[in-house]
Parts: C-alpha cells; sequence; structure tokens
C-alpha cells in the first residue's frame, strides 16, 4: 500500500519559511514516513530563481523530483503561485528516483537511466513515474520510445514541465534541488503497486473531421498536408492566414486516430521558417487528421465524468492528476475551473495532486484490451494508487 502525504507554501522570498511550512504539512521528522518514500514537487518557475526549490528539497528525507508549472492544487489550495511537495511512502513498496541530463542524444541517456534504476536482470519496476524536459525538436514518445525498449513497456506516468510565463519561458525539471531547463528525471516504483489509469482529452461528437491525410511528417515536424506545406493547408481551412497561424491555435486540438484503436490528440506549438508546423508530440505520416471545436465546458465536462467520477469511486489511497496546459488555455477568464471541478469533488475522498503540463504521459487501452503507454496533449490524465 502506498500512502500520499502533501503540502504546499505560497512563500517565494523567505526559504526559512516556506521550508518549515512543507516540514509541518509533511509532519516531518521523518519517523512519520514508511520504509521507503519518494518526493515530487511543482512549482512556479519564480521558486527556483528565489533558492526555495532547493531549499525545500534539501529539506526532505528522501530523494525528490519535480518540475515547474502553470498551476497546481493539492487540498486545501490552488493557484499558479504555488509550490507543492507530493510525497509518496510505502511500507512494501520501494522507490528509487535519479535523473540524466539531455542533450544531442535523448534516447541513451533515458535508457541507462532506466538502468541505472533497475540494474538486476529480471528486476523489474511496477510503475515508472516522470517528471520531464520540454525539448522543441523532440517529441514525448522518443522518451516513452527509450523507457519501452530498456523496461519492456512498463506503465509511464508524468508530465512534461509547463510554466505561465510570457513565451513558456522558465521551463525545467530537478532532481534533489538541483534543476535544468533539459533535465529528465524518473522515479521507478517496485513492489507491491497496482496502479489505474484514467484518461480523457476530447468529446467525440466535437472531433471535425477534415478530407485531409499527412503526407509528410518527421518526428514531431508536421512538414506537409494533401501534398502542400501545413501552413498552406492551415490557410485553406482558415487555422492560419498571410503566412502565419492564427492566435490562440494552440487550444484547437490537432486528431489523429491510429488503427490500434487509440487516438492521439496534438496541440500546435509553433511554425519553422520553412512553414512547417512543431506540435507537442510525434505525429504519423499517412493519418487522416481532424481538428476539434472543444470548449470550456467540453473540458470541465470531461473531467468531471472521466476522472473525477471513476476516481470517487475508485476506492484508492491517493491520486496523482494532470492536465494539459491547452485545457486551460480553452477556460479562457476561469482558469482554475478544472481544478476546482477536481477539487469539489475529491476534496474528502482521498489525498490528490494536480498539475498542468505541455504534454502528458499515460497508458491507454487498444481496441484489443492491451495496455500501451502514450504520449498526449490536450488531455486529463490521473493515475490512482
Amino acid at each position: 500500500m502506498i500512502r500520499m502525504r502533501t503540502a504546499f507554501t505560497g512563500e517565494i522570498d523567505d526559504t526559512e519559511r516556506a521550508v518549515a511550512e512543507i516540514t509541518e504539512q509533511l509532519l516531518i521528522p521523518d519517523e512519520h514516513l514508511l520504509r521507503s518514500s519518494v518526493g515530487i514537487l511543482a512549482f512556479h518557475p519564480d521558486f527556483l530563481e528565489t533558492g526555495v526549490v532547493k531549499a525545500v528539497s534539501e529539506a526532505l528525507p528522501c530523494d525528490s523530483i519535480g518540475g515547474t508549472t502553470s498551476a497546481l492544487a493539492v487540498p486545501g489550495t490552488l493557484g499558479d503561485l504555488l509550490l507543492s511537495v507530493t510525497v509518496l511512502t510505502s511500507d512494501d513498496v520501494e522507490f528509487r528516483a535519479g535523473a540524466v541530463l539531455l542533450e544531442d542524444d535523448y534516447s541513451a541517456p533515458i535508457r541507462e537511466l532506466y538502468t541505472r534504476l533497475a540494474p538486476h536482470a529480471g528486476e523489474k519496476p511496477a510503475l515508472l513515474l516522470t517528471a520531464a524536459p520540454v525539448i522543441y525538436n523532440a517529441g514525448g514518445d522518443e522518451f516513452l520510445e527509450a523507457l519501452d525498449a530498456e523496461s519492456g513497456g512498463v506503465p509511464v506516468f508524468g508530465s512534461l514541465a509547463a510554466s505561465p510565463l510570457p513565451g513558456f519561458s522558465g521551463l525545467a525539471c530537478c532532481m534533489n534541488g538541483a534543476h535544468h531547463t533539459n533535465l529528465f528525471t524518473l522515479i521507478a516504483a517496485f513492489g507491491d503497486v497496482d496502479p489505474q489509469f484514467y484518461h480523457t482529452d476530447i468529446p467525440n461528437s466535437k472531433v471535425i473531421q477534415q478530407n485531409a491525410v499527412i503526407t509528410q511528417a518527421e518526428r514531431n515536424l508536421l512538414r506537409s498536408v494533401n501534398g502542400m506545406s501545413t501552413l498552406d493547408y492551415l490557410e485553406t481551412i482558415g487555422l492560419a492566414e498571410n503566412g502565419n497561424i492564427i492566435a490562440g491555435i494552440e487550444s484547437i486540438p490537432l486528431v489523429l486516430d491510429l488503427d490500434d484503436g487509440t487516438r492521439l490528440v496534438r496541440a500546435i506549438s509553433r511554425t519553422t521558417q520553412q512553414g512547417h508546423i512543431q506540435v507537442y508530440g510525434n505525429v504519423l505520416q499517412g493519418a487522416a487528421i481532424g481538428f476539434s471545436g472543444c470548449d470550456a465546458q467540453d473540458v470541465l465536462s470531461t473531467a468531471r465524468q472521466s476522472v473525477v467520477r471513476p476516481l470517487a469511486a475508485a476506492g484508492r489511497e491517493c491520486a496523482l492528476i494532470i492536465s494539459c496546459e491547452a485545457r486551460k488555455w480553452t477556460l479562457g477568464a476561469r482558469p482554475t475551473a478544472e481544478m476546482h471541478e477536481i477539487a469539489e469533488g475529491l476534496d474528502t475522498l482521498l489525498p490528490y495532486r494536480i498539475v498542468y503540463a505541455a504534454g502528458e504521459f499515460c497508458p491507454v487501452k487498444t481496441k484489443d484490451g492491451r495496455l500501451v503507454n502514450s504520449f498526449q496533449n490536450f488531455s486529463m490524465i490521473a493515475c490512482v494508487l
């Protein structure tokens, strides 16, 4: 059994006070923790600059990973200018944490990190948790491919860093307080772990299929649709004009349905000088594409029906919940409405942690019932322990 403790602080300038608030809420010293524990931090980027992340991490009696986010919620609070600490602790689960800096090669370092955490033949974790960096020329799929290749498909749950700052600046991940823009962090959980996963994105009724096929793509770079540059194609359907994508296109989901029955939803990131489009995840050549007219009510209803209600009935100990930054953008003038929806539904039932992300890692079921790791955008995902 895994227990979860959560703590938060809004103290961004006084490191001693921030540490005192966190340790008091977590009931540290560590005699209140079980045999094996690990921490997961989420925070506004400014908490890095003032040294609070480092000070809080060093005060924890266990290893910790984490990353920046644009908003978060734990029991007792929600908002953007916050730092939260989630501690998972157990007598029958062993947690191991590690990190690696990603440079030109992404696959080899991630595979080596997994091997470092699970070095013995036949030793296989039941769950992997990650806080991963945003690398614009690589989709999160590449991180999953590396982990799947080395682990044989151990379930992966986690997020890409996010930020509320202009231009998505300030992105970083951390391990025991040390942080870097390109730091990839990982927790391996060994033992009696039986996670349940929940995933939702957009209502099927809101997907507008196009008479369009991806004719050229490379990883997360969408080069051409129907034989024309992607930018030219977007102009034909009103999503670009005068050589530029329209403002707010990040909150218009790009939808790809795959042959195995799963669906990929992608958020558009930016335009290259060649008229190609970068998205927050890989796209597949030959895939038919659609877009969604998803609105704020759709975001709230999918959260309520596909996450809050099932989690409330799950009878588990705790919930890790991640929502896509693009869902928050869709909420417009009510950016915290989705977090309020979840908090009201779960507040008295089980401990929870909600963070916003630039991309989400979560296993999904294929049409033949297999559970496969997936990287998504515009989704809300949950791991219930």
